[in-house]
């Protein structure tokens, strides 16, 4: 017997969705858990790579980039220097400049505006 491609085992993966509750619904995802819109708590290349690859996939499986949206933090240097990532963004939110424990890496901020963006996930990029 021929083992089963990853295909035969998932043969809509590779269809294009309505949206991504349809998407979650179809492929056995909990009611309810459906990713729309991302909070960005990183900046510079980190936030671009996700950002792209995100739409990019959104692109492929719903037809749609901006099937999942971002929110970004913009601190005054990123802002001044009209950073990439912002450009990007659906909604921009200033947050405190100087070292990351005042903006990037500081958890109670990030939380709070997770909670006030009502977002579904936050991408707090690597290292």
């Amino acid at each position: 017997m021929a083992p089963r491609s990853s295909d035969q085992c998932h043969p809509n993966i590779h269809r294009r969705f309505r949206d991504v509750a349809t998407y979650v619904s179809e492929l056995g995802g909990p009611n309810g858990r459906v990713i729309e819109k991302v909070l960005i708590a990183n900046n510079g290349v980190a936030a671009v790579k996700a950002i792209r690859s995100i739409r990019r996939w959104a692109y492929e499986v719903f037809g749609d980039e901006r099937a999942i949206s971002f929110v970004v933090m913009a601190t005054p240097e990123d802002l001044r220097a009209n950073a990439e990532y912002i450009r990007m963004g659906d909604i921009i939110v200033d947050v405190p400049g100087g070292s990351n424990n005042h903006n990037y890496a500081n958890v109670t901020l990030i939380v709070e505006l997770a909670r006030l963006h009502a977002v579904h996930a936050v991408w707090a990029g690597w290292g």
